[in-house]
């Protein structure tokens, strides 16, 4: 598929974060991305945790015309330091300024198209964390303000102090992944600034969700998947072909023909990525 040829006269579809480097996908990587191609999917922006899959996303975009690399540091890999030993996720000691450098260096080489997985989380890390966690996730934002490229930021429980810190370093791209706060604080944000607000594939069983797709201003809207989680079927592995589901919820909970909710979110895409 030629989307630089065509881009300017027809929509696609895009997921804007995925994890494919989870090991779910180790079986049938170039499968899941040929559906997804398959499907009309122009951009598939792979999310990056800590150095491995940092690395691991940059092969892979090289690799496939859809898939768009974004590196970053999870929080609860910005504050691997300070877990307990029976910390339920795993983490692997790196060096964190290090990671820092690395990933200016590849946006500054224009290898990526955003910063993240960034942010902050409130739901499996406690008070004691917060400083360092913040402090990482500035720094992120810094290098995705620098090169004028938008910062994909996880917020669970956090929300709030999220948009203080966005609005205090007066970012203007951002794209709040699976954003679970109260509907009421995001509508407020969207009114007031640029960023945008990436739906997952599970929307049409979350009523939250289904509030923002409704509600968000038309520009403001973008879809996910956050493969492999949050799928909409039940015991199923995600993958970025269900966007088409994202896809089609807006359209019926907008009263809008499924071209026009993919057009939608197409010139969406189009405008906060530069793509």
């Amino acid at each position: 598929m030629n989307v630089s040829k065509e881009k300017n006269t027809k929509s696609y579809y895009v997921d804007v974060h995925a994890h494919l480097t989870h090991k779910d996908f180790s079986q049938d990587l170039a499968d899941v991305i040929q559906r997804a191609e398959d499907a009309k999917l122009a951009s598939v922006v792979v999310n990056g945790l800590e150095p491995k899959s940092n690395r691991e996303i940059l092969l892979m975009s090289e690799a496939n015309t859809i898939i768009h690399a974004a590196l970053g540091i999870y929080p609860i890999h910005a504050v691997h330091t300070l877990l307990s030993d029976d910390f339920p996720h795993r983490c692997e000691s790196f060096n964190i300024e290090e990671e820092l450098l690395f990933i200016d260096q590849q946006a500054a080489t224009k290898k990526i198209i955003a910063v993240g997985e960034c942010g902050l989380d409130g739901y499996w890390l406690d008070k004691s964390t917060f400083s360092q966690q913040e402090s990482v996730f500035i720094r992120l934002l810094e290098i995705a303000s620098r090169h004028s490229i938008p910062a994909i930021i996880h917020s669970r429980k956090l929300e709030k102090r999220v948009f203080e810190i966005l609005a205090y370093h007066d970012i203007e791209k951002a794209i709040l992944h699976c954003y679970s706060g109260k509907t009421k604080l995001a509508l407020q944000m969207a009114e007031k600034y640029n960023w945008c607000y990436s739906i997952p594939a599970n929307a049409y069983k979350n009523e939250a969700f289904q509030k923002l797709l409704k509600l968000l201003p038309r520009e403001k809207i973008l879809t996910e998947t956050d493969s492999p989680y949050l799928s909409p079927e039940r015991n199923t592995r995600n993958e970025p072909v269900n966007v088409i589901k994202t896809i089609a919820l807006l359209a019926h909970l907008r009263g809008w023909q499924e071209s026009q909710a993919r057009l939608t979110v197409w010139n969406n895409f189009k405008h906060v990525f530069k793509f």
